[in-house]
């Protein structure tokens, strides 16, 4: 596994959110709240990028067919939870950086 720095943590507020392409995969990291998410930027209903929908709480709701995703559980879709949810990514804090640890 390999550590690969994401943000300052001086960057990140609420409201924050940035898109970020690391071994072919884009990942939304996102503030809200005070606490933080990373989750691969994709909605598994039908592959749409994540980085435009709402955050309402917990719940991330994709723009183009509304479906919510809840962050603080698993990532499970709220709607059909029998469906796959997003991918959730732990975060890793390494001195005044957050990152992600990904196979090399």
């Amino acid at each position: 596994m390999a550590f690969h720095a994401l943000e300052k943590l001086v960057h990140l507020h609420d409201g924050y959110r940035q898109v970020f392409r690391l071994a072919g995969i884009q990942l939304l990291l996102i503030q809200e709240s005070g606490q933080r998410y990373l989750l691969r930027n994709m909605c598994p209903h039908k592959g749409f990028p994540l980085h435009t929908g709402t955050m309402s709480g917990t719940r991330l709701r994709c723009a183009y067919h509304a479906m919510e995703f809840d962050l603080a559980r698993d990532g499970r879709c709220i709607q059909h939870p029998a469906q796959p949810g997003v991918t959730i990514y732990e975060l890793v804090y390494d001195g005044n950086a957050v990152g992600v640890e990904l196979p090399d």
